[in-house]
């Protein structure tokens, strides 16, 4: 589920300043990959940064042991839409409204682009997922898409400030349907809607 800002980070001390660091990281990460897609390309500045690069990654890579099935919790905080210590995520930081629907301010760099100077369809529908996801408010255990229907209305920028809305549509059992857009100079960009199931947390019932 995508963050509401605000969320706390129950934890010891010394996991807190860690997950501090880890959130700086992901921040330096992000503006890597971002000067990445700017540096030109017979630059030879790049031979130096793949070598640190290289470094950095065999450092990272020894004293820890690789994790394929799991996630670390809270795994909100790494969410490839919301996650401040993902450093693919842009991070979107949803506020929740009184009306119980969800909002954010937010644009798009580089390492987003699909077209030339606009955002990637795929990355929009990604966007919407998380978005929609985050508004169902799940009551007994977590919550899994089962439908995503995402229209494209005009085509997204780059470098442009954005907003995303997204609401609660209707409730029915564990199934839980909601909508929403992102806004372009008030104007929508890209509309979804979705449908999702509340999982029961033991699965004999």
């Amino acid at each position: 589920m995508t963050t509401v800002e605000g969320r706390p980070l129950p934890a010891p001390e010394v996991e807190l300043e860690y997950a501090a660091a880890l959130e700086r990281d992901a921040v330096q990460l992000r503006r890597i990959v971002d000067l990445l897609q700017r540096v030109d390309v017979d630059d030879p500045l790049l031979l130096d940064v793949a070598e640190e690069l290289d470094a950095l990654s065999e450092h990272l890579e020894n004293p820890v042991e690789t994790v394929t099935e799991t996630i670390r919790n809270p795994g909100w905080r790494h969410d490839p839409v919301s996650g401040v210590e993902n450093a693919i995520a842009p991070p979107i930081i949803l506020e929740s409204r009184p009306d119980g629907s969800v909002t954010a301010e937010f644009e798009f760099g580089l390492p987003y682009q699909g077209p030339n100077s606009f955002v990637h369809g795929g990355i929009s529908a990604m966007v919407m997922d998380a978005v929609l996801s985050a508004v169902t408010a799940p009551k007994d255990g977590p919550i899994v898409t089962a439908q995503l229907t995402v229209r494209y209305h005009r085509p997204l920028p780059l470098f442009v400030p954005l907003t995303i809305v997204a609401r609660l549509k209707e409730r029915e059992g564990r199934k839980v349907w909601t909508t929403g857009e992102i806004l372009v100079d008030g104007k929508v960009a890209v509309s979804a809607e979705g449908l999702f199931i509340e999982k029961r947390l033991n699965p004999t019932q």
